[in-house]
């Protein structure tokens, strides 16, 4: 369960209201809204449009100059922008942190070099969300070096009111966690966008083609939360059925082995942009 307690008469304010920072905020919004806390939410942006739909939500929403006012009053200062620029921004934000946490959702960017960007400042936590997050359902990654336990569960609360959220001790698994959690639903949509086009060449019309296999995706994927995906495979495989027929096809050309390459490439770009990031 989550302890959304923690974030009782606090104030988070995000730099950059892009669509992972949307997600987080909606989470954050329904949070309040479920546990009735006293919690206040600001962002910053340079897109007007943004600006007046999350002002319609009552998030507090402010041009970028007018950031230091909302970063000078938080308890969390949530770092929302893309990696490539967060060097010019950490600039702008360094000069107004005292004890805030400060929690990162720039991919690849390490904690030792956001420190360092925001002058060797230390009460940092990284996380590696995704994209289900803008539907309740998303799944995060943290880690935190310096950070008290206070900022740990603050983190923690911040991340699980829009989805779960898992712990690694060592950095270098964000990488991993990358592979299979931050990446891993483009690899369910590719899926789903082959099966629903199968379908649709076997003659079902393409909006119940859709509704089928999402619906047939979204029934496993409660049935494995609590079973072993291997034992399930084989209780829904008869020999000589025509499931059987189907995983022999998927054996022969090997796609467990491609998801497995799949991953393995996602996590090397992974560890390649961080390296990138930190001499930038």
């Amino acid at each position: 369960m989550a302890n959304f307690e923690v974030l009782n008469g606090k104030t988070i304010s995000f730099i950059g209201g892009g669509n992972m920072a949307r997600a987080i905020i909606d989470g954050l919004l329904k949070a309040k809204q479920d546990n009735k806390l006293d919690l206040c939410l600001c962002v910053s942006d340079n897109n007007e449009d943004k600006r007046h739909a999350f002002a319609s939500k009552g998030v507090e929403a402010v041009t970028p100059d007018k950031s230091p006012s909302i970063i000078s009053k938080a308890d969390v200062v949530v770092l929302a922008v893309k990696p490539q620029v967060m060097r010019q921004v950490a600039t702008t934000v360094a000069p107004y942190l005292t004890n805030q946490l400060v929690l990162s959702v720039a991919a690849g960017l390490s904690v030792a070099t956001l420190s360092q960007m925001l002058g060797d400042y230390q009460q940092i936590v990284r996380c590696m969300p995704n994209l289900p997050a803008s539907k309740g359902f998303g799944a995060s990654g943290l880690f935190a070096d310096n950070a008290s336990e206070k900022d740990r569960a603050m983190a923690q609360a911040v991340m699980q009111a829009s989805g779960m959220v898992s712990w690694v001790a060592d950095e270098a698994l964000l990488h991993a966690v990358t592979a299979v959690a931050g990446s891993a639903p483009a690899y369910f949509f590719y899926v789903l966008e082959h099966m629903i086009d199968k379908a649709v060449q076997m003659g079902l019309e393409r909006a119940d083609a859709q509704a089928l296999v999402v619906q047939s995706m979204q029934g496993a994927a409660v049935l494995a939360q609590d079973n072993d995906p291997a034992v399930l495979r084989e209780q829904v495989t008869s020999k000589g059925g025509t499931t059987a027929a189907a995983l022999a096809s998927l054996y022969e050309h090997k796609v467990g082995e491609a998801f497995a390459e799949a991953m393995q490439a996602c996590s090397d770009r992974s560890v390649e942009l961080g390296h990138m990031l930190s001499q930038s």
